[in-house]
């Protein structure tokens, strides 16, 4: 379909879908800028520990070589040694490249397993399939983003490198340890600019890549009405589901009528059946409300199972207003309820007497 005809944004449904087969906006050279960036962070406050380890290390092996011909033992033992020395110096640099790494990873994409990505395509090795996409745009873009790298890059380096010309002269003349501290000076502030302008260059791509990955995902007008339609069901399917549970949850209260203590009516509007256990609660419940047609058949079930109709206008709306089914009554309404409590409480003691 073309492309124009897509000018909806994608739905949540349509987004998650693209999640799982691992098409989300990820840019590779933001991973790589992020690395470089913590290692040369993380070299800058450790490479003095290392270069001690070094200069410890070779210094043991020329004063301390065996003087017999080397056995296994002594590769193991120098092998441990080297661990030993060399190991606690740049493990913080393996162990913060590998968090950064996966840090930038979840910042992207999000924690994200997809099994789809993985799956074995048969296009994958169609080499017309192949060659379509080497010469596609995205190849292009790709292509064309590569080379603007490496021009800006190195546009960048060769301007430094004019810049310190004069100071990198006068390194002809310095001595070895002078030489080498500016030599690494230099080095550090190329590599340096260098991170920042890829780190740039590499959010750039990562907004492109998002504004790509939004684009591919426009759906028609059509499209999500389908898709709101599997994402929420059909509109005439959730009205019968709805229809028939409310008839469930009506049958359930008309069950409950029976029960009651009392019920009262406004009288012909409204019903409200009330259930009273001061082991259970600490205030009357309501097990059943409805006006009109429910509020009738209430009624008749309530006549049916001989519990009180208490007519009361005001109380009853009230009720039906305020409180949910299996909800107790609220305290502003406890001495009117209790009044019609008491008056069938005395209802039902004088027709035992009699």
């Amino acid at each position: 379909m073309p492309l124009e005809d897509r000018t909806e944004d994608a739905t949540p449904r349509r987004k998650h879908e693209a999640r799982e087969e691992g098409r989300v906006a990820r840019s590779v050279e933001l991973n790589s800028a992020l690395i470089l960036l913590s290692a040369l962070i993380i070299l800058r406050s450790t490479g003095p520990k290392v270069i001690d380890s070094l200069r410890g290390l070779a210094i043991d092996s020329f004063t301390k070589f065996p003087s017999h011909d080397l056995t296994i033992y002594d590769v193991r033992y120098g092998l441990v040694q080297l661990l030993l020395r060399i190991g606690p110096a740049i493990a913080p640099l393996f162990f913060g490249v590998a968090v950064i790494g996966f840090v930038a990873n979840v910042v992207q994409v999000g924690f994200t397993i997809s099994g789809k990505a993985l799956q074995f395509k048969g296009e994958r090795l169609n080499p017309l399939s192949g060659i379509t996409r080497m010469f596609s745009a995205q190849a292009g873009v790709e292509l064309l983003k590569s080379v603007a790298k490496i021009a800006i890059v190195g546009g960048m380096v060769y301007s430094f490198i004019r810049d310190k010309y004069a100071d990198i002269a006068t390194l002809a003349g310095a001595s070895y340890f002078t030489a080498c501290v500016q030599i690494s000076g230099l080095v550090w502030q190329i590599l340096l600019r260098t991170a920042i302008v890829l780190f740039v260059i590499a959010a750039l791509d990562y907004m492109f890549q998002r504004q790509q990955l939004n684009k591919s995902l426009k759906m028609t007008k059509q499209e999500v009405k389908e898709d709101l339609k599997r994402s929420e069901g059909d509109p005439h399917i959730k009205g019968k589901i709805r229809q028939k549970q409310r008839q469930m949850a009506q049958r359930r209260m008309m069950r409950e009528v029976p029960k009651a203590d009392v019920v009262v009516t406004n009288p012909t509007h409204f019903a409200v059946a009330l259930k009273y256990d001061a082991q259970k609660s600490t205030a009357p419940i309501v097990v059943a409300k409805g006006k009109d047609f429910i509020a009738k058949r209430i009624k008749e079930i309530a006549m049916e199972s001989n519990v009180p109709l208490v007519e009361n206008v005001q109380l009853a709306r009230a009720l039906y207003a305020a409180v949910e089914i299996g909800d107790e009554i609220p305290a502003n309404l406890y001495q009117a309820v209790a009044e019609v409590l008491a008056y069938v409480y005395r209802l039902s003691q004088k027709f035992k007497k009699l």
